[in-house]
């Protein structure tokens, strides 16, 4: 009677354990889920917060998700040909290269690869790049796109033809343009393409334009002439007011803006070199005996700057700068320069014969050979991208090579330093 009671016993337990573990496995897959639905919304929130209040749109996670999804897939590696196309200039979008053709445009990621391929029929294309996104005008006409890296986000016929434009990292959207009852005009977009302000100069014409991260001022640099000398003047506007919050005039002619960290503000000409930061001048550089011949600045405001020493062709002194504008680094080249760029990490010189690769210090890291067809640098982290009037070329920024590099498919597992 023993022997058999313990059969039912037995089996009890073995039904006991099974069901123990059956709930095991249940409770560790529901924390699972769990976790992957708490990371789900955490990742929304974050995107739904970065699009309010930061500088990440829809379109810019869109551009991400797109790319991690098609990730698989790559190009065939630099040197990038240009085949039929006739292009106008190539310049970085994000970590990518944005492509300007006099009939099309189009991004290569860092494999070759080519993305967002997009036909147009603007006669003097302009681009102007932040981020992600792209502003593309056509100057002396009416129409202008803004584009992502993988699609154009919106184009639209403006009332009046264009001068110039910019494009903030949060989207805001500022184009100038001839006025209706004035010299010409400045009207800004919100991320949303909503027009949000309208400003006329009556005498002058808008020569360049900025605007500020977080997408609520811009600035312009307006240029006339009065008693036969010319001058020029820089308005910052905050979008809660109608008029400039301050001007800052010169006897010279200011080329550029630029939106450096917080409310900072880089005027730059060939003869001006001059940091505001809100209503005030912070630094200047003295250009009365050197003049600024190239000047690169990147989406984290690091900027890089080539001065002609005593206007000399071929003799430059160059100049890296923080977010704030500091001086980082001075130091002289005995070389006619055709272009310079920079991120973060590294300052890219291009010369007739050679790309020189400069760490913050000053330090020549990098000197590869070029072909005598190049044309502009692009620093991209432990790489440097040359635009040439053949193609595209990718270079290792701290290489030491007599040589043109072999066909590169870059690492982008930890390309520079954020």
């Amino acid at each position: 009677m023993a022997k058999n009671a313990s059969v039912p016993q037995k089996k009890t337990k073995k039904k006991s354990a099974q069901h123990r573990k059956n709930r095991t496995v249940q409770a560790r897959t529901m924390s699972v889920l769990k976790a992957v639905c708490m990371i789900a919304v955490l990742l929304i929130l974050i995107i739904i917060a970065a699009y309010r209040f930061g500088n990440i749109t829809f379109s810019s996670v869109g551009d991400y998700f797109s790319t991690l999804i098609s990730d698989t897939k790559n190009g065939d590696g630099y040197p990038y040909y240009f085949e039929n196309t006739s292009v106008e200039t190539v310049q970085s979008i994000g970590s990518d290269l944005f492509v300007l053709g006099d009939d099309a445009t189009f991004v290569l990621d860092a494999t070759a690869r080519k993305l967002g391929y997009t036909q147009h029929t603007f006669s003097t294309p302009v681009a102007h790049s932040v981020g992600g996104r792209v502003l593309l005008l056509d100057v002396g006409e009416n129409t202008f796109r803004v584009l992502s890296k993988t699609k154009v986000l919106y184009e639209e016929t403006f009332r009046h033809k264009l001068l110039t434009g910019a494009i903030g990292k949060d989207g805001t959207v500022a184009i100038a343009s001839r006025g209706e009852s004035s010299q010409s005009m400045l009207t800004v977009y919100n991320k949303n393409h909503k027009e949000v302000f309208v400003w006329n100069c009556a005498a002058e014409n808008i020569v360049a334009v900025a605007v500020s991260d977080n997408g609520k001022r811009a600035a312009v640099s307006v240029v006339g002439a009065a008693n036969g000398e010319l001058y020029s003047k820089v308005h910052i506007f905050d979008f809660a007011y109608t008029e400039p919050i301050t001007s800052f005039e010169f006897d010279t002619a200011v080329s550029g803006v630029c939106f450096l960290t917080g409310n900072r503000l880089l005027l730059y000409g060939k003869n001006v070199f001059t940091v505001v930061n809100d209503t005030e001048k912070e630094s200047e550089e003295d250009l009365s005996l050197n003049t600024l011949s190239n000047l690169y600045a990147d989406d984290r405001h690091f900027t890089a700057a080539v001065l002609s020493k005593y206007g000399s062709s071929a003799s430059k002194i160059i100049k890296a700068y923080d977010r704030k504008g500091n001086l980082l680094f001075e130091t002289e080249l005995s070389e006619g320069v055709k272009g310079i760029s920079c991120d973060n990490t590294y300052v890219s010189v291009l010369t007739d014969s050679y790309l020189y690769t400069y760490n913050r210090k000053g330090e020549i890291v990098g000197k590869s050979a070029v072909e005598a067809d190049c044309l502009k640098p692009i620093t991209d982290g432990k790489y440097t991208y040359v635009y040439a009037m053949s193609g595209i070329q990718c270079y290792k920024s701290t290489a030491f090579s007599d040589e043109p590099p072999e066909k590169t498919v870059p690492d982008t597992t930890g390309a520079g330093i954020a």
